[in-house]
């Protein structure tokens, strides 16, 4: 009997900077902490049942039901806050209520690269395929056998998936940088051509989650750069910045005269000790493979009396409400 085609994914990358998301940031000042633990409740629901869910009146009371003192209404406005930040397609939700996006399909391709499936076709995004289409991605069966040519036995090598191209949305911290590099620029020459800004915003994500640079003094040292007569008119661009990051700060420091600055980046939002705590949760229970027991343990280490039972409170709320009526 063939093995049953599996759809959907057990578990999904979840970035240890979450909390410090420009996204994450404006859903938790907007909606509180409430906000942010339904959208951690929709991306889980939407990696589950593939790369796409179907917005319906159901997974909006399910949601509701999911966070206590949250509302359908409140889940509501949340998926069109999320829309308009870009988290999910504007165009197929308004065409099909559909929640997906460019990124949340490239995860799930890399996920299941090593699975014998064809590309999928439905509701995918930049496709020469009809997003409307009735075609239904199946797994090919892992048993069944093809016959080989004994003509031609040459292996074609797969042909590699293209990464979709990252989209930065204007208040991100990297837009940000990007654009503040520029008006320095220009503070000391005002035809400089307005250069490819995602490309720009690209190369300060590179400086900064690859080579882990603090984005407030990436931030200093722009302005650093442009008030130094040598190296003004020598780094007109991130890229040539990040190369020469580690002179150019040393540089800095020795000379001294860059007094405390508020930097064009959002900042660390303050949690109380129970929202801090709630997030705590949802991450490490997503980076323990969804296994409640690893991540009480995890927890322990900053949490000494969190339990086994204030975990799966917190992930199976539920499970402990039908508990709490009897």
């Amino acid at each position: 009997m063939a093995r049953p085609n599996k759809k959907g994914l057990d578990y999904f990358p979840f970035d240890v900077d979450f909390a410090t998301n420009a996204k994450v940031e404006a859903v938790m000042g907007e909606f509180g902490a409430k906000g942010v633990l339904i959208m951690i409740y929709l991306l889980s629901a939407v990696y589950q049942d593939g790369y796409f869910l179907r917005w319906n009146k159901l997974l909006q009371m399910q949601l509701a039901n999911r966070v206590d003192g949250s509302s359908p209404e409140l889940v509501n406005q949340i998926v069109d806050r999320l829309i308009d930040y870009g988290t999910f397609d504007k165009e197929l939700f308004n065409s099909a209520k559909v929640l997906t996006s460019q990124r949340i399909q490239q995860t799930y391709l890399d996920a299941t690269k090593r699975r014998k499936q064809q590309k999928p076709t439905l509701y995918w995004i930049n496709d020469d395929n009809n997003p409307h289409s009735s075609v239904v991605n199946v797994d090919i069966n892992p048993q069944s056998k093809v016959k080989e040519s004994k003509v031609n036995k040459t292996k074609q090598k797969p042909l590699r998936q293209k990464r979709a191209k990252r989209v930065y949305d204007q208040e991100s911290d990297y837009y940000k940088l990007a654009k503040f590099f520029v008006e320095k620029i220009r503070e000391n020459n005002a035809n400089f051509k307005t250069p490819n800004l995602q490309t720009w915003s690209d190369d300060f994500r590179k400086l900064i989650e690859i080579d882990k640079r603090d984005k407030h003094q990436v931030a200093l040292l722009i302005k650093w750069v442009q008030r130094d007569s040598f190296w003004a008119p020598n780094v007109l661009s991130p890229s040539k910045l990040r190369k020469k990051f580690d002179q150019l700060a040393m540089k800095m420091d020795q000379d001294g005269s860059m007094g405390p600055s508020e930097p064009p980046v959002s900042k660390k939002p303050v949690y109380s000790d129970g929202e801090q705590r709630s997030i705590d949760i949802m991450q490490a229970f997503s980076t323990h493979d969804h296994d409640a027991q690893q991540a009480t343990q995890a927890l322990q280490v900053k949490y000494p009396d969190i339990t086994l039972e204030d975990v799966e409170r917190q992930v199976y709320p539920e499970r402990f409400r039908k508990e709490d009526v009897f």
